[in-house]
């Protein structure tokens, strides 16, 4: 038996599928990790399914690890979905406010307003991230409720996914015994475990490189204003090493994890790595540059598209916060500097923050962001609904005195 209430994030990646157990005690104050389960991913290739049997299983054995751990029995989750069939659009609401003041179903509606555009037969609606308000005409209002006016307008992100690719990723959490508690845009996720409030309001870009695609999204003035996938990850940079150096792609994994570098002017001359041949059982040594001189072109590429897709989403020069990298590739060293020397803005790795305890070191580690962000987003979900429930229960109460004083006053 666990005291709080207990809350699972599931990282459906292409390299690995990671579930994640938290116990969340108090008002949402305290938040322990207590179990996790981590296995190499079978049937997903660059965030989409390609074969829901190997993905049913690999989700089951993830799971099944993190119950071991945790010692209960996980029946529902939030799980993170990404892929380059993401895509992003804005869209605008107004509404006339019924009372004189502005209460939560006036602002639900002013969302609901603004979803009312046109999307394809084959997309789906992930979220819709309100930018910002406007009462009366007066804009840069970020909560309107409790105000007066009579019109309410409202900015919004909505984010949409090919309703093919989140049908074949739920329907294979579903077949794993999943109930699925919501579906998450994976750097979303992220930006939850490694990016802090000020960061959000004064401007910051999250870059996740992942194993299949490296998600990138925007932050400014608290909200996502801009977010994008790019097909590039991890994995790249593990094939490159398996042609270049004709090793298989499993010990060109383990190459890229022990000696990978991005940058050559990191590496010493004299430096050397020893690498076991596809041919033969004996192991010979190469000079580290070797593999460095494959690896620097992939980072270059991957951040130069980087900086090209920031360029276009004409938020660049509002980066005041610089650029929060996470993911398990961007633990390769030389990535932050390579990151730096081309995006021109400041950097620092995303770790897991420092009020999030586990039983296991490994968690803090940014490979693991995108699932402790999952249960955080949970966290987030549960405040949210008691802050609604609470300002539910105010409001009606405001109204019955209203009322009285009408009728007796």
């Amino acid at each position: 038996m666990k005291n709080g209430r207990l809350l699972v994030g599931v990282d459906i990646g292409t390299t690995k599928i990671c579930a994640v157990v938290g116990e969340v005690s108090g008002q949402g104050s305290t938040f322990n990790v207590i179990g996790v389960g981590t296995v190499p991913s079978r049937g997903i290739k660059k965030g989409v399914v390609t074969n829901i049997e190997k993905t049913v299983k690999s989700i089951r054995k993830a799971v099944s690890e993190a119950e071991r751990m945790a010692g209960v029995d996980i029946r529902a989750a939030q799980i993170g979905i990404t892929g380059a069939h993401i895509r992003c659009l804005s869209s605008n609401g107004v509404i006339a406010v019924q009372e004189k003041e502005i209460g939560r179903r006036d602002v639900d509606s002013v969302i609901e307003a603004a979803k009312a555009v046109a999307i394809p037969f084959d997309r789906e609606i992930l979220h819709v991230i309100p930018l910002g308000f406007s009462v009366n005409g007066e804009n840069g209002i970020t909560d309107p409720c409790g105000m007066e006016g009579i019109r309410l307008e409202t900015n919004v992100q909505i984010i949409t996914a090919a309703a093919t690719s989140v049908h074949n990723l739920t329907s294979s959490c579903r077949k794993a015994g999943l109930e699925l508690l919501d579906v998450v845009f994976q750097p979303l996720a992220s930006a939850n475990a490694v990016l802090t409030q000020d960061e959000k309001d004064l401007g910051v870009v999250l870059i996740d490189i992942g194993g299949g695609t490296t998600d990138i999204a925007l932050f400014r003035n608290g909200t996502l204003c801009h977010s994008s996938v790019l097909p590039i990850g991890g994995n790249n940079f593990t094939n490159d090493i398996a042609i270049g150096l004709r090793l298989p792609t499993q010990e060109a994994e383990n190459i890229k994890k022990k000696f990978g570098c991005s940058m050559i002017s990191l590496v010493k001359e004299e430096e050397e790595i020893e690498v076991s041949c596809s041919d033969t059982s004996v192991n010979k040594k190469i000079p580290r540059r070797y593999l460095v001189e494959i690896l620097q072109p992939r980072a270059e590429e991957l951040f130069t598209l980087i900086r090209e897709d920031l360029m276009n989403s004409g938020f660049h020069e509002n980066m005041n916060s610089g650029v929060v990298l996470t993911g398990g590739a961007v633990l390769m060293q030389g990535m932050d500097v390579m990151a730096e020397s081309i995006l021109e803005l400041p950097i620092r790795i995303g770790m897991i923050p420092e009020g999030v305890e586990s039983v296991t070191d490994n968690i803090k580690s940014p490979a693991y962001a995108t699932a402790v962000g999952l249960m955080l987003h949970g966290v987030k979900e549960v405040l949210l609904e008691q802050e609604y429930k609470e300002k539910a229960v105010i409001g009606a109460g405001t109204r019955v005195r209203r009322w009285f004083g009408q009728m007796f006053g």
